[in-house]
């Protein structure tokens, strides 16, 4: 057997190979292609949801994308059978993979922080972002006297109030676009060029 990772020299017996496609290095696949551009909106910055409508590929509410991978001309991989490796040709799709993309409906920043600047001791910044009841309460209260506007302005500049349905605030490719950062059991730490896998154990105190 002669061949180097999912790659196989010609006439070279091919049907023990083990390895996966999934598993291939990013220099012998490609991904996506123009119906991934075409998905793609400038307006929004972001990828069209998913929808009835709405073609393949999508974002969908869980905030990811299945992006088509195809091995490259003459590699060698297990990939649509899962038992038996095939010699690809450069234009059918082995598997997809998630890749991660921003679920947008369409609710500005923008607008929800100005609203809320501005407008916010009436509530109408959450009767903008779909939370009708209190927006209601702030109406009726003057926005909790002021008190309730303050907090509401610090909660959508910070990106921790958001629309209610769950989806992403629309902004720019280059905007204000804040990630929450967590840290569980299973965290990777870099150092250098190194990973170091950090286990935090937990121990039941009596």
């Amino acid at each position: 057997l002669s061949f180097v990772v999912g790659v196989v020299c010609p006439d070279s017996d091919y049907s023990k190979v083990k390895l996966f496609c999934k598993d291939l290095p990013v220099e012998q696949v490609t991904c996506g292609g123009d119906d991934l551009d075409k998905q793609f909106s400038p307006s929004t910055e972001a990828y069209q949801i998913c929808g009835e409508k709405t073609e393949a590929p999508c974002c969908r509410q869980n905030r990811t994308i299945l992006v088509e991978r195809r091995p490259k001309k003459d590699v060698v991989c297990i990939g649509r059978s899962r038992s038996l490796p095939e010699k690809w040709d450069g234009f059918e799709v082995a598997y997809h993979k998630e890749l991660p993309c921003r679920y947008v409906t369409g609710y500005d920043y923008r607008t929800a922080l100005i609203l809320s600047v501005f407008m916010g001791m009436f509530g109408i910044d959450r009767f903008y972002l779909g939370y009708y009841a209190i927006g209601l309460l702030k109406f009726c209260t003057f926005g909790f006297f002021l008190l309730g506007q303050l907090v509401d302005i610090i909660l959508i500049a910070t990106q921790t109030v958001g629309p209610a349905d769950g989806s992403d605030y629309l902004i720019s490719q280059y905007g204000p676009i804040l990630n929450k950062v967590g840290m569980e059991n299973h965290t990777f730490y870099q150092y250098g060029s190194y990973y170091y896998k950090q286990q935090f154990l937990i121990h039941d105190e009596h």
